[in-house]
């Protein structure tokens, strides 16, 4: 039997499906699809796929349409799933700040190497802690606590910054708020250093599946926040519930005892959300962690729905601001309509055109007349 994990390869070229195929075979089952409706359909019989690599241009479903659909599926597994789009290379910043704004993770480069392909994916899969701590209730001088990634005054300045020099009509930043659930409880189990080490050690797995422009430090003995400039709540959100289930299914022994970590996460984001300052957005992130914790714990609190594109009153306050940060062109306004959309086409199934639609407004913000 093949215990390897499954990742899904969809692309109309069978020369692109086989090359990816042969990248990841040692590491990875891989299983091929070459459009993107039968590619859905293996997704939802499918679940012990981890992870998907998509070309755009796919026969039935777009992979931006696939996109769309996962990300608004109420399957946690679905709607989280890393999605790495397959480029040319030639795109401009912008065009992969909108594609990351839909929901794609990361992106596969025509002709990347192996070992590229392989860091990217496994820095969305792999959520190893490594060994086991050895001592399960050590003194807590005993485990000394390890310097974070930027002290939370650095983090407080990267967001200043980041709201300071954020676009009043695209521009997005998210602040997420991660913690260990039930810490005073644990403390009392193994002890106050051994959790410090463990939350290090949390810390340090993090810290290598953000970005590169994001920033990280502790806030708190069992808790860590990220600013990350550029970030959509949609995408916010399908991270941290990753995040939490990747924890979940890991685990590491104390002592020899198995310990699964159990966290949660709680989510502000500009434009999304009203908090004005870098203060009180964290403290906005930091109040939804605590709401998410007394509910129950492994939980994701972001004032929003928990995937995909569906709106809510926050949505058309966003665009209001929009509106009165200066009146945009049409095309910029259609854009920022566009989950408005695909949550009326997901729900009523009213055979809208959205792939046509999105791809008549980008045509026309690039200057390019519509077909």
């Amino acid at each position: 039997m093949d215990t390897r994990r499954r990742v899904l390869v969809v692309d109309h070229s069978k020369v692109v499906r086989s090359t990816l195929a042969k990248h990841l075979r040692d590491d990875f089952a891989v299983v091929e699809e070459s459009d993107g409706e039968a590619a859905w359909q293996t997704l939802v019989l499918n679940s012990s796929i981890i992870a998907v690599v998509a070309g755009v241009h796919l026969p039935r479903l777009s992979g931006h349409e696939l996109l769309a659909r996962l990300r608004v599926n109420k399957l946690r597994r679905l709607c989280d799933i890393p999605f790495l789009l397959v480029v040319s290379g030639q795109e401009s910043a912008q065009e992969q700040a909108c594609a990351r704004e839909r929901g794609v993770t990361d992106f596969i480069t025509r002709g990347m190497s192996r070992q590229d392909i392989l860091a990217r994916i496994r820095r969305l899969v792999d959520w190893e802690l490594g060994q086991g701590i050895a001592e399960p209730s050590p003194p807590a001088a005993s485990v000394p606590a390890q310097p974070p990634a930027t002290s939370p005054q650095d983090l407080a300045g990267a967001l200043a910054t980041a709201l300071h020099d954020l676009d009043p009509l695209a521009g997005t930043v998210s602040v997420i708020e991660f913690g260990l659930d039930e810490h005073a409880r644990l403390c009392e189990e193994f002890g106050a250093g051994t959790m410090r080490a463990i939350t290090a050690r949390l810390m340090r797995v993090l810290a290598e599946k953000i970005g590169p422009g994001d920033t990280i430090a502790a806030s708190g003995a069992a808790s860590c926040t990220i600013v990350s400039p550029g970030t959509s709540l949609a995408s916010s959100i399908a991270f941290a519930q990753r995040v939490c289930r990747g924890f979940g299914n890991s685990q590491i022994a104390v002592g020899g005892v198995p310990f699964t970590p159990v966290i949660s996460a709680g989510i502000a984001n500009r434009p999304g959300d009203a908090a004005g300052s870098a203060d009180a957005l964290l403290a906005l992130a930091r109040q939804r962690l605590q709401e998410a914790q007394a509910d129950g714990g492994n939980r994701v609190r972001a004032d929003a729905p928990s995937c995909g594109h569906c709106v809510d009153a926050q949505y058309f306050e966003a665009l209001a601001r929009l509106w009165q940060a200066g009146t945009p062109s049409l095309d910029a306004l259609g854009m920022q309509l566009m989950p408005l959309f695909k949550t009326l086409e997901h729900e009523l199934s009213l055979g809208l055109p959205l792939g046509r639609i999105e791809q008549r407004l980008r045509q026309r913000s690039a200057g390019g007349s519509p077909d």
